[in-house]
């Protein structure tokens, strides 16, 4: 069975981001069940919204801008949860700090503008599935987003 547990702000911020983080699993990887994502909020991000760290093949530690509002917090952890699918299923992997592999291909991970950094192939699918999961996410009933806790 998947674990997801948060930590950090308030008990409100900490259940919605583990709803949102089962919610992701079920969307992007619902055969996965050995998943252990922890989930720090956290008021010092150095100007990030979001981390992804893959701590083993089916280990994360994601870490969230606890304040981030509404949509904008959703979609963080929408962003790092398809980071987590792109690492739990071998397509994105870490070789050096600087060197990334995505799906078969080196990467060097430098880069000094943010279209370089859109433009990697990892985040621009992160950025594409976020807006997609966020616009499912809002169309569930307040009732319903209580199915993943």
């Amino acid at each position: 069975m998947n674990y997801v547990a948060a930590w950090g702000s308030t008990k409100a911020k900490r259940e919605l981001a583990e709803r949102v983080a089962r919610f992701c699993i079920q969307e992007l990887m619902p055969k996965m069940k050995t998943l252990e994502i922890g989930i720090l909020l956290s008021r010092d991000m150095d100007g990030a919204d979001g981390f992804c760290l893959n701590r083993g093949r089916r280990e994360f530690e994601l870490e969230i801008d606890s304040r981030l509002e509404h949509d904008d917090f959703v979609s963080c952890i929408c962003h790092e949860m398809t980071h987590v699918k792109q690492h739990a299923r071998g397509e994105l992997k870490d070789r050096t700090l600087s060197l990334k592999e995505w799906k078969g291909e080196e990467y060097i991970t430098l880069y000094s503008t943010v279209d370089e950094y859109m433009a990697l192939p990892w985040e621009a699918e992160a950025y594409e599935t976020q807006e997609i999961l966020l616009a499912k996410w809002l169309t569930l009933s307040p009732q319903d987003r209580t199915l993943y806790t």
